[in-house]
């Protein structure tokens, strides 16, 4: 009986399951085809929405003392006009003056064009006519004094809407090292270079606008509280100087089109910290004919790094005991490993010392290591674990080459492998790996990360610092460190390199030349010439790489990379000394250098710093120049007349771009630090939208 019962109730529960089903079903088959026109009516009268707003980018700084923009955010605007919100009355008595005003302002379309099309979208009722974009700060100042725009924003009609658009003041300069991020909705981020690495600091927080639903697709933002403003990103201040960058650039260049080689890098790097302050990549574009910054080459080329590689084989060899660099060894010139042979290209030094063989760059170094390790090559492999050069250095920009050191297990580890290795074959490193281990020498054996960035602010707040970041406390012992010094510096001073040897200061490298791999092909005709040392020897500052790959007109280190090495040492030592002789000098002032510029700027910074200020300029003036007396610094004002160029001599670069935007000029910067020189003189007469350059120095 009670089973009887169970079963009833279970027929009621599944008929009412049922029945809840159909009743489901039925309503939307109702909703999809009686009342679904309807609803998609009501679905499109929703009128408000709240759209992204994107945050402006923060701005990434050089290590100069002006703090040199690198890339920064610019603001641009776009225009829009609600004819609708517009008075009937002061629509008639102004639009002729508002049509001839655009006309001058945007162009595009005559006064009567304009006219046309504005009584037109107003007899339609358009709530949101385009107007222009692109638009610099003065030009919106201008367009706000408009007729009819002048009445505001809500009787006037103007719509300004604000955008920020990325800016590199120095055009290619260290371009594939500042980089790009390009956030694809939906889609995997692209992040190159510094700007990729440093996106989270750099991108902001983006902000949210109520936008109000005009006609079709078209949306007008709406004044609102719920409204969220936008919160720029952090900005990024590097170790990078302009100043020895565009030494580094230009050399490379002019080397790279003499040899007519298919690409190159330069490196340069203090000696103490790791901090990278030069770092050039070019490659040729035989459509243009012409050489750019493609790919980072020093961070991401992976390759064969040829006799450059000799410093870590001895490294390896002096530090387990196997050789001393007084030793005696015989350079016939041809050295056999079973059926193969390596040759010192032609030449027989015939005998003398290991240190003589490094300086020379010959090939017996192949010999030394072979009948060292034949037996237990393991051993020195695992001598060049120990020095940290078979793993990456964990750059913070993306895209670092995998260094490729095999182990003796390795299948294709053969016969000739260890001696091939020896100089550099067989093997793989990027030349800022290469470039680590050769400051890592130069540095007393303290092994450093290479780094690009030394802090980040988010305003006036610095937000990160980056410290040196040591990486292997000693890559051997004092007295091998020693033996490579000595060899280093006899390569410039009578070996491979001694035609780039130096007047006041003296170099210490390895020259590099190898063939260039083309895959499971073997070798191919093109060579890779290298060089890579520090400077000075004695008590070194920077440590310097320059790799250059298909040379055609000669193919060895000392010649094509050498000789970029030498005008790069050249240039920034005699800048070290000019700034050693700069700080004795400026030691003797009792304050410290002041630039013309904002005024308000200016009276921040000198009470944040303690420096006392006497100010004769006028009460209303935005800008000052400077004269630094026994007591104070003294400002005064700096005249500008409505219609004619100011002087902007002595001012800095954002503080110059900003007067002369506002008068209606296009700015062109060349080169670095504060304004040496206008092309345009102050005092005469503005055409707008002229071009002035301004020569920094």
């Amino acid at each position: 009986m009670k089973s009887k019962e169970s079963l009833v109730r279970l027929y009621i529960v599944y008929f009412l399951v049922l029945l809840l089903g159909a009743g489901i079903i039925s309503q939307i088959f109702y909703l999809q085809i009686f009342k679904g026109e309807q609803l998609k009516l009501d679905a499109n009268k929703q009128i408000f929405v709240s759209r992204k707003v994107v945050a402006p980018r923060g701005n990434i700084y050089a290590a100069n003392e002006q703090k040199t923009s690198l890339a920064l955010s610019v603001p641009r605007y776009k225009v829009f006009v609600d004819l609708v919100t517009i008075n009937e009355v002061k629509f008639r008595e102004n639009i002729k003056d508002l049509s001839d005003s655009l006309s001058l302002l945007i162009g595009k379309r005559s006064s009567k064009d304009w006219r046309s099309l504005l009584e037109k979208q107003r007899k339609d009722s358009n709530r949101y006519l385009y107007i222009a974009k692109g638009l610099r700060n003065n030009q919106i100042e201008r367009l706000k004094k408009f007729p009819i725009f002048n009445l505001g924003k809500y009787k006037g009609g103007c719509i300004v809407l604000k955008s920020n658009q990325r800016v590199k003041p120095y055009g290619m300069l260290a371009n594939r090292t500042v980089g790009y991020a390009v956030e694809n909705q939906g889609k995997k981020a692209i992040l190159v270079g510094l700007e990729g690495a440093f996106n989270d600091y750099l991108k902001g927080q983006n902000g949210q606008m109520l936008m109000e639903k005009i006609r079709g697709n078209e949306w007008k933002p709406v004044d609102d509280n719920l409204s969220i403003e936008p919160i720029p990103g952090s900005d990024i201040y590097t170790s990078i100087d302009v100043n020895i960058q565009d030494v580094a650039e230009e050399a490379l260049l002019k080397q790279l089109k003499d040899q007519k080689a298919k690409k190159g890098c330069a490196v340069l790097m203090e000696v103490k910290t790791g901090f990278v302050k030069a770092i050039a990549n070019l490659s040729y574009d035989s459509k243009s004919d012409s050489y750019f910054e493609a790919q980072n080459h020093a961070v991401g080329l992976a390759s064969e790094p040829g006799s450059t590689f000799k410093l870590a084989s001895l490294l390896v060899a002096l530090e387990q005991g196997k050789v001393k660099i007084t030793d005696s060894v015989d350079m016939t010139g041809k050295y056999e490993f079973y059926d193969n042979y390596l040759t010192d290209g032609g030449k027989v030094y015939g005998k003398n010392t290991i240190k003589s063989a490094f300086e020379k760059s010959s090939n017996v170094i192949s010999q030394i290591i072979f009948d060292n390790y034949k037996d237990a090559p393991q051993e020195f492999i695992d001598g060049l674990k120990q020095i940290g050069i078979h793993q990456k250095l964990g750059l913070d920009i993306l895209g670092e080459g995998l260094p490729l050191i095999k182990e003796a297990s390795d299948p294709t580890f053969t016969g000739i492998t260890l001696p091939w290795m020896s100089i550099g074959y067989e093997l793989k490193m990027t030349p800022l790996q290469t470039l680590a281990l050769y400051n890592a020498v130069a540095n007393n054996g303290v092994f450093l990360k290479p780094q690009f960035v030394q802090y980040i602010k988010n305003g006036s707040k610095i937000q990160k610092e980056f410290e040196p970041k040591i990486l292997n406390t000693s890559i051997c012992s004092k007295s091998t460190l020693e033996d490579l010094k000595i060899m280093l510096e006899g390569v410039v001073e009578r070996g491979t390199a001694k035609n780039i040897k130096a007047r006041g200061f003296k170099i210490a490298g390895k020259t590099g030349t190898s063939k260039i791999a083309i895959g499971s092909k073997g070798y191919g005709k093109q060579y890779q010439a290298s060089f890579c040392g520090y400077f000075p020897s004695k008590d070194p500052i920077y440590s310097c790489i320059v790799v250059v790959q298909g040379p055609t007109k000669n193919i060895f280190g000392s010649v094509v990379s050498g000789t970029v090495f030498k005008e790069i040492a050249d240039k920034v030592y005699a800048q070290e000394f000019k700034k050693e002789n700069d700080i004795k000098n400026d030691s003797l002032n009792h304050f410290p250098y002041s630039r013309n510029g904002d005024k308000e700027a200016f009276l921040i910074a000198s009470k944040t710093m303690g420096i006392p200020v006497n100010d004769q300029s006028n009460p209303s003036s935005n800008l000052i120049s400077t004269r630094t007396g026994n007591e104070a610094i003294k400002l005064y004002h700096k005249k500008t007349q409505k219609g004619l160029v100011p002087d902007v001599v002595g001012m800095g670069l954002i503080d110059a771009i900003y007067v002369l935007e506002k008068f209606g000029l296009l700015v062109q910067p060349v080169g670095s630090g504060i304004v040496r020189k206008q092309s345009i003189k102050a005092g005469y007469r503005i055409n707008k939208g002229q071009k002035i350059i301004l020569q920094l120095g």
